[in-house]
């Protein structure tokens, strides 16, 4: 029920403004399957938001997913908190006789800007499969924010895509604005 009302605002809200859209790529490198990379899209509308993202690990493990949410603290400039929900699927390139597997959850965002700094916590939270495996995404984020429009960043990520493999690792990145 959440999920449709989120997707109802979104759906509803004014077109967004051509501030209001940003792209992502990053790299980082984990112990655990040598290195990933990703990208991600994201439109506000105001205070709702939709994006994508997608992102894969050198040994195997990918996943994609759709996020439909809402900045809680509107339009403030200094500080953002998000929730959203999302769908996405999860699979394995190097075994792929698993196949992708359907992800359904959570995500909550905390960020806050002061200056050119720009800092983000971000928690992901769901299932995948049959809902019986947790699907997990722990992000901090500290970047630098130039003429409003690019932000450079470095990361870490915590990723659980099956109940027992846990991938970690640093990394950097940069977003633009259009």
């Amino acid at each position: 029920m959440m999920l449709t009302n989120l997707a109802l605002i979104a759906l509803t809200a004014a077109p967004a403004q051509a501030d209001d859209i940003s792209a992502e790529l990053f790299a980082q490198t984990t112990p655990q399957s040598g290195y990933a990379t990703g990208v991600a899209l994201r439109v506000d509308a105001g205070a709702p938001f939709v994006s994508g993202e997608a992102f894969g690990y050198a040994e195997g493990d990918w996943m994609g997913r759709a996020t439909v949410g809402v900045d809680l603290l509107g339009a403030s400039d200094r500080f953002d908190l998000t929730a959203g929900a999302f769908l996405g699927s999860v699979g394995d390139w190097v075994q792929p006789s698993v196949g992708p597997e359907l992800t359904a959850g959570f995500e909550l965002s905390l960020g806050a800007r002061v200056g050119p700094i720009q800092a983000r916590l971000r928690r992901v939270d769901g299932f995948r499969g049959p809902l019986t495996e947790r699907l997990t995404q722990n992000e901090a984020r500290l970047g630098w924010v130039f003429a409003d429009r690019v932000e450079v960043f470095g990361q870490y990520v915590n990723y659980n895509p099956r109940q027992d493999v846990v991938i970690g690792g640093f990394g950097a990145g940069a977003r633009v604005r259009f």
